[in-house]
C-alpha cells in the first residue's frame, strides 16, 4: 500500500469515528455552566474508535484536558490544552491542542498517550489483556474544574474464551508429527469468540515472539474478539535459557495446523498465519512452505528472510531435531535470499514503520518481500511514514509509545489502526458464503 493509500485508509477510520458521534453520543459530567463531555464509541473493546468531545465551554478561555487511571503499576495520565471555540464545543478529532503530547488532532490522543510507572511483560498483559481500564476525564477552564466523566476501556479478552493446546489435543488428531509430544505437554493457547460464530470461519495461528503489546496474547485477542478462531505458539525458549533461541518445531506447527483444521468453526482452506518482529520471517517461512494449508499471512517489522537470531548461528526453526538453515543478520539485504512469497495463494500483508529504530531496515525488507511477491490482487503493504517499531501493538494501548516523540508516537498509533483495520478486513474478506 502507498503512503497515499495509507492516508486514505487512516482518513476513512477517523471518518468513521467521527460518524459514530452522530449516533451514539452520550454525555455526564457537567459541574459548571452547562460543560460537559461527550464520548461516543462503537463497541466497549480496548480498540473499539472513541470519539471525545466537550461541549457548553467559556468560549475563548483555553481547556486543559486531563486523563487519568490507575494501573496494576500506579496512576497513569495524560494532559493536553485546547482553545475553546466560539460554539463552546472542542472537538478532539478535528481540533489540534495548543499543548499535548501528540502534535495534531486526534480523537483518542489522550488514551494511548497515557504515561506512569513501567510494567513488565505480564503485567502489560495483566492490565490490558485481561483487567482493562476506568480512564477519568476532567477539564479546567481557568483554574477551576468545570466538568467529569469516565470512560471504561473493557479488556482486551473480552468477548473471548481461551484454553491450553495439549499434546493429547494433537495426538487425537490422527496427526503423525503429533506422536513425539508428550500428552501432558502445553503446545500453546487457543483463543476463540464469545458467542461461538454459527458459520465457518478464516482461523489465524499466531507465532508468539514479540514482547510488549505485540506479543501474542494482544494479538490473539484483537483478532478473536473480531469474530475468528485463533491459536498462539509460542516461538522462543523462555527467558533465562539461550537468548532467541528456537522454541518451535515445524513438526509442532504442522500437528497445531492439523488440529485447528478440524475445529468445527475454523475454514480449513482459509487459514492465516501471523508473526511480530522476530516471529514475522517464522509466519512467512510457515506460509511459503505450506501454500496448500495456508491461505495468507500477515506480518509487521521484520525481516522477509529467514535470519539467524545471531551472527553465530542461532536457530530459528527446527525441523526432525536439526536447525534448519538461516542467513546472518550480517548480511544485506542484496545479499540474502529473500522468502519465496509468491508462492503464498491468498492476501499478505507486510507493514513496518520508516522511522524504526529497533531495525531500521524494517522497511526495506517489506520491499524486497514485495519485490519477491509481485503484484496480487488482496495484498497490502504499509509503509507507515514517520512512524516508529511497534507498529503491530493493537490501537488505543499506551505501549512502545513514551519513549517516541510526539510525531513519531502518533504516526506509531495511526500505523496500528491502518494495520489491525487491514488485518480484520482480510479476514472478513475471506469467509465464504
Amino acid at each position: 500500500m502507498t503512503g497515499r493509500g495509507v492516508a486514505r485508509l487512516v482518513r476513512t477510520v477517523a471518518v468513521a469515528v467521527a460518524a459514530a458521534l452522530l449516533v451514539s453520543a452520550c454525555s455526564a459530567g457537567a459541574t459548571r455552566g452547562g460543560a460537559r463531555f461527550v464520548f461516543s464509541r462503537s463497541g466497549d473493546a480496548v480498540t473499539a474508535p472513541v470519539a471525545i468531545q466537550l461541549a457548553g465551554l467559556e468560549p475563548g478561555h483555553p481547556v486543559v484536558v486531563t486523563a487519568s487511571a490507575r494501573t496494576v503499576t500506579g496512576w497513569y495520565s495524560s494532559q493536553a490544552v485546547y482553545a475553546v471555540p466560539p460554539d463552546g464545543r472542542v472537538r478532539l478529532w478535528s481540533q489540534e491542542p495548543l499543548a499535548a503530547p501528540f502534535p495534531q488532532a486526534d480523537g483518542t490522543g489522550l488514551l494511548w498517550s497515557l504515561t506512569g510507572p513501567s510494567m513488565s511483560q505480564q503485567q502489560l498483559e495483566q492490565q490490558w489483556v485481561y483487567r482493562g481500564m476506568e480512564v477519568q476525564f476532567t477539564a479546567e477552564q481557568d483554574g477551576r474544574p468545570v466538568a467529569s466523566a469516565p470512560l471504561h476501556r473493557a479488556a482486551l479478552a473480552a468477548g473471548t474464551i481461551d484454553r491450553d493446546v495439549l499434546g493429547s489435543d494433537l495426538i487425537g488428531s490422527g496427526d503423525p508429527d503429533a506422536s513425539a509430544i508428550a500428552p501432558t505437554a502445553r503446545v500453546g493457547a487457543l483463543v476463540e469468540p464469545v458467542p461461538t460464530p454459527v458459520d465457518l470461519r478464516p482461523g489465524v495461528i499466531v507465532i508468539d515472539g514479540d514482547d510488549g503489546g505485540a506479543a501474542g496474547p494482544f494479538a490473539a485477542r484483537t483478532i478473536a474478539s473480531a469474530g475468528f478462531p485463533v491459536v498462539v505458539l509460542p516461538a522462543f525458549v523462555p527467558a533465562g535459557q539461550i537468548p532467541g533461541s528456537a522454541a518451535l518445531s515445524v513438526e509442532t506447527f504442522d500437528a497445531v495446523l492439523s488440529w485447528f483444521s478440524t475445529l468445527p468453526t475454523v475454514d480449513e482452506d482459509r487459514i492465516f498465519v501471523y508473526g511480530t518482529g522476530r516471529a514475522s520471517s517464522l509466519a512467512l517461512w510457515f506460509a511459503a512452505n505450506d501454500p496448500s494449508r495456508i491461505h495468507g499471512a500477515f506480518a509487521a517489522s521484520g525481516a522477509t528472510a529467514l535470519q539467524c537470531t545471531s551472527a553465530a548461528g542461532s536457530p530459528l526453526l527446527i525441523e526432525h531435531g536439526r536447525a534448519l538453515p538461516c542467513a546472518n543478520p550480517e548480511r544485506t539485504i542484496a545479499g540474502t535470499d529473500i522468502l519465496p512469497l509468491q508462492r503464498i495463494p491468498g492476501p499478505l500483508v507486510l507493514a513496518c514503520g520508516t522511522a524504526d529504530r529497533l531495525l531500521p531496515t524494517a522497511c526495506d525488507w517489506a520491499r524486497a518481500g514485495e519485490s519477491v511477491r509481485g503484484s496480487v490482487d488482496g495484498d497490502a503493504f504499509l509503509y507507515a511514514d514517520g512512524a516508529g517499531h511497534d507498529v503491530a501493538t493493537p490501537p488505543l494501548l499506551p505501549i512502545g509509545l513514551s519513549d517516541q516523540s510526539p510525531g513519531v508516537a502518533q504516526a506509531t498509533e495511526r500505523a496500528r489502526v491502518a494495520f489491525w483495520t487491514l488485518i480484520v478486513g482480510k479476514l472478513a474478506g475471506a469467509i465464504r458464503p
